[in-house]
C-alpha cells in the first residue's frame, strides 16, 4: 500500500475505534464557575468544571501560572468527537477558580500534535495533523501574557503524534516522521532538540523499536517514554533516553499496555492514564488504568483509575493549594475535566 493511502487508513481505523465517545451536546463558550477543588483524599480522582463548547480529544495541555501565581491551564487544538474536525480553539483552565474562558486561537487547526513545552512563561507546540495537508513541521509560540502566538522555526520534517518535555530551559520532542509511518511499520521515534533562546532544531537520535503514540516525562534529567508496540500487536514498550549519553535504554514495560494515553512526571514518578489498548484478539479497547513508575527502583505501582474510559487525553502538573495534582481533560462531557491527587 502506497504511502498515503497507509496513512489515511491508520486516521480512519482511530476515527471508528473512538466513535464510541461520541456526544452531540453543545455548551456556550463561556467561563463556567463551580466551588473550589475540594479537600479529598490521596490516590483519588475528581471531576472539575467540564470544558466548555465543543467536545474534543487528541488535544494537548499545558500549565502557566498567572499573576498570582495559580496554575493556568491551556488546552489547545485537538479534534471534534462529532465531526473529527480539527480545531484551532484555545481554552484556559483556573484551577483554582475552577472556570474556563477563550483564548487565541491556534494559528492552525491541528490534533495528535507533539505535546506542548512551557519555556520561560511561554508555551511552544509543534507537527500535528490537519485535514486539509494532514501531517505538519510548524511550531507556535504562545505567549499568556499577550495572549499571542508566534510562529517559530519549523521542524526539520512534517511530524504528529509525538511528546514534548523540557530539560534545561530547551524542548525534548519525541515523534514521528510523516515518511516513517511509525505507528504502522514498527519504525523507531525520532527525538529532536529545540532551543528557544536560538530558535534552532537539532536532530539527536532515533528511540529503540517501538514507542506507539508515546507517554513520557523528564525524570532526574533522563525522559521516560513508554507506548505500545501493541498497535500491531507485538506487546508494549518503556525506554529511557539519557542525554549526557544520547542513548536509550529499555525498562521495565508497564503492566498494562497503552498507546493514545496522558503521561505526566510528578514527585519523581511517570504517570501513564488512560489510552487504548489490543487485546489478544486484535480488539481495540479504551482504557482506564492507571500506573505510575518510580526509577529508583524500575517498578510500576498500580494507582486509582480514571472514572471512565478516556483515550486521547492530555495531561499536565497543577498545584492546588500548595499541593501538586495531575488535571486531565479530554473527551465527551460529563468528566471531560478530571483531577487526581497523588
Amino acid at each position: 500500500m502506497n504511502q498515503p493511502l497507509k496513512r489515511a487508513a491508520a486516521l480512519a481505523f482511530t476515527y471508528l475505534v473512538l466513535a464510541s465517545c461520541r456526544d452531540t451536546s453543545t455548551e456556550p463558550e463561556m467561563a463556567q464557575v463551580a466551588n473550589p477543588a475540594p479537600a479529598v483524599a490521596s490516590n483519588t480522582w475528581i471531576t472539575r468544571a467540564n470544558m466548555p463548547s465543543t467536545e474534543r480529544i487528541g488535544l494537548t495541555a499545558a500549565v502557566v501560572p498567572n499573576a498570582s501565581g495559580r496554575s493556568i491551564l491551556y488546552a489547545i487544538g485537538g479534534r471534534s468527537i462529532s465531526t473529527g474536525g480539527s480545531l484551532a480553539k484555545v481554552q484556559a483552565y483556573n484551577v483554582a477558580a475552577n472556570t474556563w474562558s477563550a483564548k487565541a486561537s491556534l494559528p492552525i487547526a491541528a490534533f495528535w500534535t507533539n505535546g506542548a513545552g512551557v519555556v520561560n512563561g511561554r508555551i511552544y507546540i509543534s507537527g500535528g495533523v490537519t485535514r486539509d495537508k494532514f501531517f505538519r513541521r510548524e511550531s507556535f509560540m504562545y505567549n499568556p501574557a499577550t495572549n499571542r502566538w508566534t510562529r517559530k522555526r519549523d521542524m526539520p520534517d512534517d511530524t504528529w503524534g509525538g511528546v514534548t518535555a523540557v530539560l534545561g530551559g530547551k524542548l525534548y520532542v519525541l515523534t514521528c516522521n510523516d515518511e516513517d509511518d511509525c505507528y504502522t511499520e514498527l519504525e523507531p521515534l525520532s527525538l529532536y532538540r529545540y532551543d528557544p533562546a536560538t530558535d534552532r532544531w537539532t536532530f539527536l537520535s532515533f528511540s529503540l523499536p517501538v514507542l506507539g503514540r508515546p507517554m513520557a516525562g523528564f525524570i532526574g534529567g533522563k525522559l521516560y517514554a513508554a507506548g505500545d508496540a501493541g498497535v500491531r500487536g507485538e506487546g508494549n514498550a518503556f525506554q529511557v533516553y539519557d542525554p549526557a549519553t544520547n542513548q536509550w535504554t529499555r525498562k521495565t514495560p508497564p503492566p498494562q499496555p497503552r498507546w493514545s494515553g496522558a503521561g505526566v512526571s510528578l514527585g519523581g514518578k511517570l504517570y501513564v492514564i488512560g489510552g487504548l489498548k489490543r487485546d489478544p484478539d486484535g480488539t481495540i479497547r479504551r482504557v482506564r488504568s492507571m500506573s505510575a513508575y518510580t526509577p529508583a527502583t524500575d517498578t510500576w505501582s498500580t494507582r486509582a483509575a480514571l472514572p471512565s474510559q478516556r483515550p486521547e487525553l492530555a495531561a499536565s502538573r497543577v498545584v492546588v493549594n500548595g499541593q501538586p495534582r495531575i488535571e486531565v481533560v479530554g473527551g465527551a462531557r460529563p468528566g471531560n475535566n478530571l483531577q487526581y491527587i497523588p
